[in-house]
């Protein structure tokens, strides 16, 4: 019912205008006649119009007002309707409503002071009201600020409404201001995410695939078993980049941590095979009690190392030396890939990074999020080759068994 009467609010403000005059029309109608029932229609009317034009209800709120003043003597119940009139023009949009309102009720309650005081008609020796001019001032000056007061009260009331409401609205709007740039964040994360897996995930497997067919290709003169070799390589190099490409949709599809795709540090031994099959010779030194670490750590180191030996390939081709290594310490695990590279290798190794391209750029930002660092360029021992270096600080939980 309310809900329906918010959707009218033409019907509602007329229903309201007709059960003030019904209510105070009727008593005015018994205390002052006909005269006072009529005034109470204007009243009414007036109301009628306070949502919507709250103007044109304070003109017609004036009309009745002057017609009382020029009719009947005192007051009437149906003025009451004159305070909500006075209301709806300090909830008004319009300034220039809501000052008419304000001066409405300092004027209106001159007025209405000089008729019951000033301008009473004489009631005898017994009057409520002096006959000196004097006293009939200070009575004047009284009454007048009565009804001023009570008038500019709810004034006062209806513009403080109409604050409440705007100061409401603003914070409204800077909520939906506040989620809706949240929401375009969450986004813009959930891109750089899903940018950086997809590029750990297939740049390693096609940096193989590169690799092997390469090989094959130099190799198949001197040794026909090797394009049979590379081919077994590169299909399961591309089942397993499949195999992770869908457990990554799937973790994109349903609500969970994308950080637990089932990829950790344990798979490292898989990772090397897969590097040393691709033609380099790779090491691997752990120094350390290995500590087992949260899905984010652990799927920031791997992904780091992976893309680390990605470059290898890339960069320093078949015969390359990697060395990988893992120191753990109580608080903080320090891993990284260097490569020595050797004259001969790839045809298209460069042998040098020459700017951060976008799985630098991923490692660095995998590491920031995690209070890490990384460090990566070429070998500053002379040697041919570059260097990763990492470290990643955590909180130890026990060592493996």
């Amino acid at each position: 019912m309310l809900v329906w009467f918010e959707k009218h609010p033409r019907v509602t403000d007329a229903g309201i205008a007709l059960a003030a005059f019904v209510l105070f029309g009727a008593a005015d109608f018994v205390r002052d006649g006909a005269a006072g029932m009529l005034i109470d229609i204007v009243f009414a009317l007036s109301l009628a119009f306070w949502r919507r034009m709250p103007g044109l209800g304070l003109a017609i709120a004036w009309v009745g007002a002057l017609v009382q003043v020029a009719t009947v003597d005192g007051l009437l119940l149906g003025d009451i309707l004159i305070l909500a009139t006075v209301f709806a023009t300090g909830l008004a949009e319009n300034r220039v409503v809501r000052w008419a309102g304000l001066v409405s009720s300092v004027i209106g309650g001159g007025i209405a002071g000089a008729r019951l005081v000033l301008f009473a008609p004489p009631t005898g020796d017994g009057a409520a009201i002096p006959t000196d001019p004097v006293s009939r001032g200070i009575y004047f000056v009284i009454a007048s600020g009565v009804i001023a007061a009570a008038l500019a009260l709810f004034w006062a009331l209806g513009v403080l409404v109409r604050n409440r409401r705007a100061s409401a609205a603003a914070r409204a709007d800077r909520e939906r201001d506040r989620i809706l740039a949240e929401a375009r964040l969450t986004q813009e994360r959930e891109r750089a995410l899903l940018s950086r897996e997809m590029h750990d995930l297939i740049g390693h497997a096609l940096a193989v695939v590169i690799a092997q067919s390469d090989g094959a290709r130099y190799a198949k003169a001197t040794n026909p078993q090797a394009e049979t070799t590379a081919l077994e390589t590169i299909n399961r190099t591309a089942r397993s980049a499949l195999d992770d490409v869908h457990e990554l949709l799937s973790v994109l599809r349903e609500p969970g941590d994308a950080t637990t795709a089932g990829i950790r540090t344990g798979d490292l031994d898989l990772l090397v095979d897969s590097v040393r099959q691709a033609g380099l010779e790779v090491t691997v030194q752990e120094t350390g009690i290995r500590i087992p670490l949260t899905a984010a750590h652990d799927l920031t180191m791997f992904r780091v190392l992976q893309e680390s030996l990605t470059n290898a390939i890339k960069h320093g081709g078949r015969g390359t030396a990697v060395t990988v290594s893992l120191d753990w310490g109580l608080n903080h695990v320090c891993f990284g890939v260097t490569t020595e590279e050797i004259s001969g290798g790839h045809p298209q190794a460069t042998g040098r990074i020459s700017q951060p391209g976008q799985g630098l750029i991923g490692m660095r930002e995998r590491m920031r999020l995690l209070d890490g660092t990384v460090e990566a360029g070429p070998r500053t021992d002379g040697s041919p080759g570059f260097r990763v270096d990492a470290r990643l600080p955590y909180r130890g939980t026990g060592a493996l068994q």
